[in-house]
């Protein structure tokens, strides 16, 4: 994924791509395309377990007129509308990683407009958007918005998604201090790539089924997931760095595997942070990393946002420290579990251990590499299920400081001997390669004297 990255003519190259057309598409196709969907999202979760599936959204504006006549809504009491006003139409939506797949779903619109056939929106597709794990973009809640504004008067009532997750919240949990959360500034600094916005403009040709689409922007609509869900997993990564640095006494505290204890780790994050977004009054005077993570709301409605920071910043605040003990990180993160995970950390005879507990994580676990290289490095590094630490500190409450060291974490010795190893090696390697060029040196010199 990291590898092929990049936003250009090649990037559809290797995705798999379906589209289904809403008003053509029947209700048995669209089923089938959601349990494509689904099945390779499964896919992702078994190499990668980010409980996330990037979506985004392109859109048309169309007069309501033009919207309630081919919905077959026109004359209808319950819409309160002027029929002069514009509706905004989500035309075209990208849902998957946007690397091995993507689907896409488009309500075909012909360049005429006027001219376009009659719609019905089948229960099957509105069961699809209400079944989509958690969807993961950039400004994600308005679009989730402006497509329940619309499916309210196209069908008859929104969609009840579950849930959302903006790249800007994440952002600012793995440090992010950078006053633009823009598309383009996360993916600039973020992963490196350059997003060319101006083909994300279209100019009103979205409405068109995706082969009949300019190469441009067909690769811009699969590489805007695709770029979302790097991110996504970038940020995740690096919180769990932040978190939990050292995998081997992690896994030892918490008796698992280091893919159960990340699986377990992302879906807290995830389900912590999710529907929340940023103060940005807070947020653009917010002077440290600190400040940043306390901007983040939950939302209380549709459009108000909460007075007081949601339980995931207070556990962050808690825990940014680096110097922060092994054990207190975990007790945390069990004090702030969130219910919605499937797997929970449960207290062990030793007063100084918790142990992760699951019923389904054996079946899911995959030994297949993971998708990205910073996580294999944090999940195939070191054997697991060792000898859990006989610390001797005293209880810990979430009231102390987090300056207190946890004594002789592993791994601190192996690295300092094995940097005295290469020390060694370079000064053999330096001192042999001197003895070969005096031995140079002398032979040539008593080949300059012979003749």
């Amino acid at each position: 994924l990291a590898a092929k990255r990049a936003v250009n003519n090649d990037a559809i190259i290797g995705c798999q791509i379906k589209e289904i057309v809403i008003g053509e598409a029947t209700s048995g196709e669209i089923r089938e395309f959601a349990e494509w969907i689904m099945m390779n999202h499964k896919k992702d979760m078994k190499k990668l377990p980010v409980p996330l599936i990037s979506f985004d959204c392109e859109f048309i504006d169309f007069s309501m007129y033009f919207t309630l006549n081919i919905f077959g809504k026109l004359g209808m009491d319950t819409i309160d509308s002027d029929l002069d006003d514009m509706l905004t139409w989500p035309v075209k939506m990208q849902i998957g990683n946007g690397y091995s797949y993507a689907g896409i779903v488009t309500f075909h619109v012909p360049d005429t407009g006027y001219a376009a056939k009659p719609i019905t929106i089948p229960k099957a597709f509105i069961e699809f958007l209400e079944d989509l794990p958690l969807v993961t973009g950039c400004g994600i809640r308005n679009d989730l918005l402006l497509i329940n504004k619309f499916m309210k008067i196209a069908y008859g009532r929104e969609v009840k998604f579950k849930g959302s997750l903006d790249i800007s919240v994440l952002a600012v949990l793995a440090g992010w201090t950078l006053k633009k959360t823009n598309m383009f500034t996360l993916a600039f600094v973020g992963a490196g790539v350059f997003m060319n916005k101006l083909s994300c403009i279209g100019y009103d040709k979205w409405g068109q089924k995706f082969k009949n689409l300019a190469l441009s922007m067909r690769c811009y609509a699969i590489s805007d997931i695709k770029v979302c869900w790097l991110l996504a997993v970038t940020f995740l990564t690096t919180i769990l760095y932040n978190w939990f640095p050292d995998q081997k006494a992690t896994c030892s505290h918490t008796k698992s595997r280091p893919f159960d204890f990340v699986k377990h780790f992302m879906h807290w994050v995830v389900e912590s942070a999710k529907d929340s977004t940023l103060n940005n009054n807070e947020f653009q005077v917010s002077p440290d990393v600190d400040s940043a993570i306390r901007s983040i709301r939950k939302y209380s409605s549709m459009f108000k946002i909460e007075k007081e920071s949601p339980r995931i910043v207070k556990a962050f605040l808690s825990l940014w420290d680096a110097d922060s003990p092994l054990f207190f990180k975990i007790y945390i993160l069990k004090l702030y579990e969130s219910t919605d995970v499937d797997s929970v950390l449960v207290e062990h005879p030793d007063p100084h251990l918790f142990v992760l507990k699951s019923g389904n994580f054996e079946e899911e676990y995959c030994d297949e590499a993971p998708m990205m290289p910073v996580f294999s490095i944090w999940t195939h590094s070191a054997p697991v299920h060792q000898k859990p630490h006989n610390s001797r500190e005293s209880e810990i409450f979430p009231s102390q400081t987090s300056r207190i060291m946890h004594e002789n974490e592993p791994g601190r010795l192996e690295h300092f001997f094995a940097l005295v190893m290469y020390a060694f090696l370079i000064y053999l390697t330096w001192d042999w390669f001197n003895y070969k060029f005096e031995i140079f040196a002398h032979m040539q010199q008593r080949y300059s004297e012979d003749n």
